[in-house]
């Protein structure tokens, strides 16, 4: 079949194939007449597993969470079976872990929380517990932020699950009551949670780690979250008994967590940037406080306020497509560029932080700052360091209108303090410095933007070492032994 001539039911225009399971084949479909994307799951009647994708399907239908793709509808053909549910834009766990060396800590336990809860909202929606029995990296997508669950093939009910002859779960990540003929419940789900959270921590699963004793383990990820792994990958009599009692003890790691913005905040938190003119360094200290806040497991969205083209520049040189709220995925950034009035785009997913990029024009970021919703908000101002920058400085200044300012001088002359700018911004007042790479702001540049992160939210910084780093050291010094 040639798939991007097939349309099916009259309004599904088939794009490509987006992925191949055990049990069928995996369309990006484009919905004709609302012009919406949907992923359609084909599977053949005489396919062994039929049955169990027809259950699948009815077991979606009755689930409501943000988290679970919404089945729009099922269809058959004399041949085959089709699932119509929405299409899900992110990336697997397996390509976070693999992919992103920035992984901290704190993140893990966030995502761990995240999953916890969606685990816990399938054990108690139905009439009787949903057990997934195949959470594994590959099934979880991070949707803006948020953790999402695809393919329930081998979901199930509680007791239905323990009635079938068959048992499937995906190597390294099943219980070892699905590879016999053990009950399953609640716990079975646990265990896979307790695998999900050495994965994204370590980049490996338990049982690849070899002769890596928990000893190592809580060496590298701190006694309390060790332990808690350690519980949920236990004989499934010492397991937690519930996602919700995971949750709470993941909830006080958490709390115990430097460099933490909680993502459940009602509002996010704006940071509004401008210059007192070109070439100040806007953009760069925007990005590298981006770049930085991912660093420490702080989810951003930099918005690129100002017509100076920079955003598609950075994008077309990482060779990336946009999503469908026009955000660009460019390393650890995540971009969205100035469109300009004639655009209209979907509203982003929500990030706890923006980062708004308003160039030199101060009017605008004082008016746009003034109207902005968010009770967390912070207008910054970027100074050149020059001693004949002092005119334009003060002159820009004026037009930003705000009382309440963080004052930032950038390209500072050797043995020059400019002044501040009025009355009452001594307090205020910031030095930056020098840093080639915005991507990859230097100790200097980190220790900098620490200290704007703890002025802007009133936090106090903790020195943290990158988790990975932590733990393959770990690694590296048992394998010579």
């Amino acid at each position: 079949m040639d798939v991007q001539d097939t349309v099916l039911f009259g309004k599904y225009h088939l794009c490509r194939i987006i992925g191949k399971g055990r049990t069928g084949t995996v369309y990006l479909a484009r919905h004709i007449s609302l012009g919406e994307y949907r992923a359609i799951k084909e599977v053949s009647k005489t396919h062994i597993d039929y049955e169990q994708f027809r259950r699948e399907a009815l077991i979606m239908k009755e689930l409501r969470h943000p988290a679970i793709p919404i089945v729009y509808d099922l269809e058959e053909t004399e041949t085959h079976c089709y699932l119509i549910e929405e299409f899900l834009e992110g990336e697997s766990l397996t390509a976070l872990a693999l992919d992103r060396s920035n992984l901290t800590r704190s993140m893990v336990i966030q995502y761990g929380i995240q999953i916890c809860r969606l685990v816990q909202y399938l054990h108690s929606a139905g009439r009787e517990p949903i057990l997934y029995l195949d959470l594994q990296p590959n099934n979880l997508l991070l949707c803006n932020g948020v953790i999402k669950l695809v393919d329930f093939g081998t979901a199930d009910y509680l007791i239905r699950a323990n009635e079938t002859n068959r048992r499937c779960g995906t190597p390294g990540c099943a219980a070892p009551e699905q590879y016999t003929r053990g009950p399953l419940d609640e716990r079975t789900d646990i265990y896979a949670i307790g695998v999900i959270l050495f994965y994204l921590a370590t980049g490996q699963l338990p049982e690849s780690t070899g002769k890596v004793s928990f000893t190592d383990w809580d060496m590298a990820l701190g006694r309390e979250f060790g332990t808690l792994i350690r519980n949920c990958l236990s004989s499934r009599e010492q397991r937690p008994e519930t996602a919700l009692e995971v949750e709470k003890r993941l909830e006080l790691l958490l709390d115990l967590e430097p460099w933490v913005f909680r993502k459940d905040s009602d509002t996010s938190l704006i940071l509004s940037i401008a210059g007192s003119g070109p070439n100040v360094g806007v953009t760069h200290l925007a990005l590298g406080l981006s770049a930085c806040l991912w660093k420490w497991g702080i989810p951003n969205l930099y918005e690129e306020c100002n017509p100076s083209g920079h955003g598609i520049l950075l994008a077309e040189q990482a060779c990336t497509e946009p999503d469908n709220s026009g955000v660009y995925r460019v390393g650890s950034w995540r971009l969205l560029p100035h469109y300009g009035p004639q655009v209209r785009l979907k509203e982003p997913g929500k990030y706890p932080v923006h980062i708004r990029d308003y160039g030199s024009d101060c009017r605008t970021a004082g008016r746009e700052y003034e109207k902005a919703s968010s009770h967390q908000k912070h207008l910054l101002y970027v100074c050149g360091g020059k001693a004949y920058d002092s005119a334009e400085n003060n002159c820009s200044a004026e037009k930003l209108g705000q009382e309440k300012v963080t004052v930032i001088y950038n390209f500072l002359e050797p043995g020059y303090r400019p002044p501040c700018l009025g009355k009452g911004l001594e307090g205020r007042t910031m030095f930056m410095p020098y840093f080639p790479k915005a991507s990859r702001p230097g100790k200097e540049a980190e220790s900098f933007y620490r200290a704007l992160w703890d002025r802007l939210t009133g936090g106090k910084g903790a020195d943290r070492r990158n988790i990975f780093s932590q733990i393959k050291k770990v690694f590296r010094m048992k394998k010579k032994l």
